[in-house]
């Protein structure tokens, strides 16, 4: 039964992580990757999926924290006294230590495929990710905070937008917090370029050997 509550939990966070990566390759396909001008009656729809991309984007970087379900089962199940002497309980705290790092391995991979394709579209036209990176990574990091402290869902910033803004404005009387987020963007910006190199070296070690 919990396994299947546990792959039923995998299937709808990774499903939400998908989400920004579907939107933001939509992007790409409408705006293209030159500096063309884009037919306005196309403009609404990229519009619309800039929105998507944004609100869902935060699900990709949520999965990082997933590993807090692994410290919780160590815990709970005293796994760590029980190494020594029980073979199926190694053999269980390596599957288990296997899923989630498979778990985190996906946020890390949606996240950087989220971005990639609108830092194309935004580089075509002249925005570097070094100026609209900035916001966006911040906006990220409040992201994963509103949905794993506060427990609001992506959808709730159209449904609830009051009392999101509310949470968002009451960063400001707690600096403490705001600089743990603004430390956790930097490292979000960081894990993007890690995950953005390897795309691109896997990418071209592909092509090379089709050639």
């Amino acid at each position: 039964m919990y396994e299947l509550s546990l792959v039923m939990w995998v299937a709808i966070n990774v499903g939400l992580a998908l989400i920004p990566v579907g939107a933001g390759y939509a992007i790409r396909g409408l705006a293209g990757r030159t500096r063309r001008r884009v037919s306005p009656a196309v403009v609404p729809v990229i519009v619309v999926l800039g929105l998507v991309w944004l609100i869902f984007l935060p699900n990709t970087a949520y999965l990082l924290s997933e590993w807090r379900h692994w410290l919780r089962m160590m815990d709970r199940s005293n796994i760590s006294s029980r190494l020594a002497t029980d073979s199926g309980t190694a053999l269980s705290f390596m599957t288990y230590t296997l899923f989630y790092l498979g778990f985190s391995s996906a946020g890390m991979l949606t996240f950087a495929l989220a971005i990639r394709p609108v830092a194309h579209v935004m580089k075509a036209r002249g925005a570097n990710l070094w100026v609209w990176g900035i916001p966006l990574f911040l906006l990220c990091s409040v992201g994963v905070y509103l949905g794993l402290i506060l427990r609001f869902n992506s959808w709730e910033m159209i449904s609830r937008p009051g009392d999101v803004w509310a949470a968002v404005v009451s960063l400001m009387d707690h600096p403490v917090l705001t600089s743990f987020l603004i430390a956790f963007a930097a490292g979000l910006w960081i894990l993007y370029i890690i995950v953005d190199i390897w795309i691109d070296g896997l990418s071209a070690r592909l092509k090379r050997r089709r050639a």
